[in-house]
């Protein structure tokens, strides 16, 4: 999962999440439309380059992350998906990983921000091709997804439960207790025995009450339920590995013609035409939404960030490094030089104030509404958006160029993204 180099050195100018959508009235309007049934010219050599590495193809076949040595462990990834079905991992006994991140919505919530115990501040991302991503929540204050996996447990507004109930639970459960005895390393093995039951509720940060009773605690019951914990978000990691990101129409399309196969009838005239203008100089999409992920995983200020959450990236750059379950933290499996996302990421704090995560655009369609607020609960508002950035001197400045898109466009890029929507339907991970 940490490939090695700095990726920030890519697109300073970019056009980030979800810029393309299609309604009359939005664009400008076309005086001539081209004729329906036309079809793009032939692609250039650059320009079939460019469609051939959004092919889920051109994905690794499995997901790597040497911080997760359970990554691939068929046990680790049943024992993740009861965790992540089990909603007695939470304060009221009813909030699971699955209540944010549904199956049936393509691993989302269809909510404009999260709702657990209570209400959050950002909307649910899709974990559908998570485990092939570099940094996580919108802000990307976690570096691996074992460690975010860790963070919704604790939040107040999520499940609300402290690491030292959720390990006592753990270790006390008759299914959960020898599966984790079984992936436990020798030297934690033994720490089962430790008295996890006695143990109040209690983390490094939260409520007054729970930081005493934490430091009240001495330094080797910290490891042992630091290493629990950690071991449960590995666990919870190995499965959502196995949600791989949906194959689409524009997958076949890529890869008939990365072979040099027939391509009629895979994408129709108009969703052509989007596909041309996403790779193409005017809407200059793919700038951000590249790879076979459709996002090149950096943080970019498209003029989303709103009081009280307006910094965004900017705010979490001491988060992720100080963080106790990082790559470079003592429950990591990697070493030094697999770390390098973490050691090398862009610390420009002026730059990156207001920038969030570009998220991926495979399944759009079907992941609304958008923006790490929620706010626009349909790609025509999200593209009204991007058109009213750079025209007016009230809007501050943003790392997105000016866009400027006819009403025909618009309805060709919609197309197109569309045609990114699974083309076969998902299997059911509930156990």
């Amino acid at each position: 999962m940490h490939m090695p180099g700095n990726r920030f050195i890519l697109a300073l100018v970019v056009l980030p999440a979800l810029l393309l959508a299609g309604q009359p009235g939005i664009g400008r309007a076309q005086e001539t439309p081209p004729a329906q049934g036309q079809e793009p010219k032939g692609w250039n050599p650059a320009e079939q380059a460019l469609i051939q590495s959004l092919s889920l193809s051109r994905l690794p076949p499995e997901p790597t992350d040497p911080s997760n040595h359970l990554l691939g462990h068929p046990e680790a990834e049943a024992l993740g998906q009861k965790l992540f079905f089990d909603p007695r991992l939470s304060r009221n006994q009813h909030i699971s990983c699955a209540s944010c991140h549904q199956p049936e919505r393509a691993f989302t919530d269809g909510l404009t921000v999260a709702q657990g115990l209570g209400t959050g501040l950002r909307n649910t991302p899709s974990l559908s091709g998570a485990a092939w991503q570099h940094w996580f929540f919108w802000d990307g204050r976690k570096d691996s997804l074992w460690s975010q996996a860790l963070a919704p447990l604790e939040t107040p507004e999520e499940h609300g439960l402290t690491r030292t109930e959720i390990v006592s639970f753990l270790l006390q459960d008759p299914d959960y207790r020898p599966a984790l005895k079984r992936l436990a390393d020798d030297a934690h093995r033994l720490g089962t025995d430790l008295p996890f039951p006695a143990l109040p509720a209690a983390m490094p940060g939260g409520t007054v009450e729970q930081i005493r009773h934490w430091k009240a605690l001495d330094t080797d019951l910290h490891q042992q339920v630091d290493y629990y914990f950690a071991l449960t978000g590995k666990a919870i990691a190995a499965f959502v590995s196995t949600l791989r990101p949906p194959h689409s129409r524009v997958d076949t399309y890529a890869e008939a013609l990365a072979k040099d196969q027939p391509s009629d009838g895979i994408l129709s005239d108009t969703e052509l035409q989007g596909l041309r203008l996403f790779i193409g100089p005017k809407a200059q999409c793919i700038n951000c939404h590249s790879g076979p992920l459709l996002t090149n995983q950096d943080f970019h200020n498209i003029g989303t960030g709103l009081p009280p959450d307006a910094e965004g990236r900017a705010a979490a750059l001491n988060r992720v490094r100080f963080d106790r379950f990082n790559c470079l933290g003592a429950f990591s499996d990697a070493g030094a030089d697999d770390c390098r996302e973490l050691q090398y990421m862009r610390q420009d704090r002026a730059h990156l104030r207001g920038s969030f995560k570009t998220p991926g655009l495979r399944n759009v369609s079907n992941t609304a509404p958008y923006f790490h607020h929620g706010q626009a609960a349909t790609l025509e508002a999200v593209l009204a958006h991007y058109l009213q950035l750079g025209k007016h001197p009230d809007v501050p400045p943003t790392h997105a160029p000016d866009i400027d898109l006819t009403d025909t466009e618009t309805a060709q890029l919609i197309a197109f993204l569309k045609a990114l929507a699974a083309d076969t339907p998902a299997l059911d991970p509930t156990p």
